[in-house]
């Protein structure tokens, strides 16, 4: 430690670190009834999850828990959602799993009204969607066009 005295009168601050209120202002009594509430919500949902897949599917949503927790957050939260609104008839088999962890790594695309590249000289559609672009090169200048 240093050396350094206060001037009288003066006392040390407690560093924030230490004050074990977390700067939100809740007592440690209040901060301990969060983390329980917290960690029985968790449990509720392992035991829905558990309850709602079969052993194939949810050996594969370990693995992938594993692998890309992300994806499996996102996934359980969607089974458990649809298990709350009553979507889930039965147990979750393998192959709807598959299907849930397909629609959650491949969004629907959102359809714009508006073309991707604006029309130009460059530019041509054709039909189905498909549109052509020239690269712009040095000599497409209008500026020399005689």
């Amino acid at each position: 430690m240093s050396n350094f005295q206060l001037p009288a009168g003066f006392k040390p601050s407690a560093p924030p670190a230490a004050s074990g209120s977390g700067g939100n202002g809740q007592s440690s009594e209040e901060q301990q009834a969060a983390m329980e509430r917290a960690a029985a919500q968790e449990e509720m949902k392992r035991g829905m999850i558990s309850a709602m897949l079969e052993p194939a599917a949810r050996e594969r949503l370990s693995r992938i828990s594993l692998t890309r927790p992300q994806m499996a957050q996102q996934v359980t939260e969607l089974l458990v959602r649809m298990g709350q609104q009553g979507q889930i008839r039965g147990k979750v088999t393998d192959e709807a799993l598959k299907g849930l962890l397909e629609q959650v790594s491949n969004p629907a695309p959102v359809k714009s009204s508006t073309p991707a590249a604006p029309p130009s000289a460059r530019t041509k559609t054709l039909g189905g969607g498909i549109t052509i672009q020239r690269k712009a090169d040095d000599s497409d200048s209008d500026e020399y066009d005689l």
